[in-house]
């Protein structure tokens, strides 16, 4: 039998303890032809800073030193174009593939062979798909040109969701400016990305310290008005990843299709640095409605799986009598179950800003 604690539980009464007490922000919706929604408008937020909203991993994190330094940003136009094996490309174990990105330089000064992508980081930690630290341009790019930036990588022997972050950055090592991107894939049998059917997008509302914690509020469009909440969120400064040690939903939303949350990491950073949150996954609390989530569970995975079965159990645990196919594992087969009932949506999203 899997046991787990209430999401849904620790929700309401998230909900419930905030309705009288938190009202930071107003939100408007406004569609985009590449379906990355959402334009937030701050309310008593004097610390809001423009961020660049791309949709982009089942992301942990690790503790390090505080940070009080960050590299400069350097003000260079970067268009993404395209690319080659789409976000979540599942892949066998150990299979050798190429990645490319095609680039436009958008800004008035050429970005010379000096420049180079920068591996910024991964997940899960320390898994690089085999990228090496640094992938130099393969010439200079002057202004209005295009490239096409190329890297051997291959997939983990692992199953599971994997994703390696880069960002450009000249010969003296200043950041180009929102010029982050990113591979990611699955391996096996690892739930495959559908964030792309639903239109899910997030929009950094403002960051800021608070104390010695540095804290992220943003928003998120969602399928619907159920609970949705956001899994697997980490951030990325300096070349270090954080946990988030405690988040909050804006009550003012949450019974809307359009949510705000408070993610809350243990680093100080200082004013001028630029940051990176990524968002892994969404997903609903199984436990509501929990009969017929697992019901759904059961004909998604008996048609996705075969020989893969199990019985639905009642509250308080998910199933009993796990029956195993070859080649799946009895921990694969509870993620792929848990995230079936949750109605996981994999991302991720990469949301990238920069303090005040």
């Amino acid at each position: 039998m899997k046991f787990r604690l209430s999401s849904f539980f620790i929700w309401l009464m998230i909900v419930t303890l905030l309705s009288g007490c938190m009202s930071l922000y107003t939100v408007e919706t406004n569609s985009q032809t590449d379906g990355t929604q959402t334009t937030a408008t701050p309310f008593l937020t004097a610390t809001t800073q423009p961020a660049t909203v791309t949709p982009l991993p089942s992301p942990t994190g690790t503790s390090a030193p505080l940070l009080t330094q960050t590299p400069l940003v350097q003000k260079s136009g970067f268009v993404f174009l395209g690319e080659t094996i789409p976000d979540g490309t599942n892949l066998q174990p150990g299979h050798h593939f190429e990645k490319t990105w095609t680039i436009k330089n958008d800004g008035s000064s050429t970005w010379e062979k000096s420049f180079k992508l920068v591996r910024t980081a991964s997940t899960p930690v320390n898994e690089s798909l085999g990228s090496p630290e640094h992938i130099p341009l393969a010439q200079e790019v002057k202004p209005g040109e295009t490239i096409e930036i190329k890297v051997d990588l291959v997939a983990p022997q692992q199953d599971g969701h994997y994703t390696v972050f880069y960002e450009l950055r000249d010969g003296a090592g200043l950041s180009v400016l929102n010029s982050q991107i990113w591979v990611t894939i699955t391996v096996g049998n690892a739930p495959v990305s559908v964030a792309g059917e639903y239109g899910v997008s997030a929009q950094i509302l403002s960051a800021y310290m608070d104390h010695l914690e540095f804290k992220v509020d943003f928003c998120m469009q969602l399928p619907d008005e159920r609970q949705w909440y956001p899994e697997n969120v980490l951030l990325l400064v300096n070349y270090q990843q954080y946990a988030p040690v405690a988040s909050r939903i804006d009550p003012i939303g949450a019974t809307t299709a359009n949510k705000c949350f408070s993610f809350s990491f243990p680093v100080s950073i200082a004013s001028g640095a630029t940051y990176q949150l990524s968002i892994g996954k969404v997903e609903l609390p199984p436990e509501v409605h929990q009969s017929e989530n697992c019901a759904r569970a059961q004909t998604i995975l008996r048609a996705a799986y075969p020989g893969l079965d199990f019985n639905c159990a009642g509250p308080g645990f998910w199933y009993t009598h796990l029956v195993l196919p070859s080649g799946i594992t009895e921990e694969q087969a509870d993620q792929l179950i848990l995230d079936a009932m949750s109605s996981s949506i994999y991302g991720p999203w990469s949301l990238s800003g920069m303090t005040p």
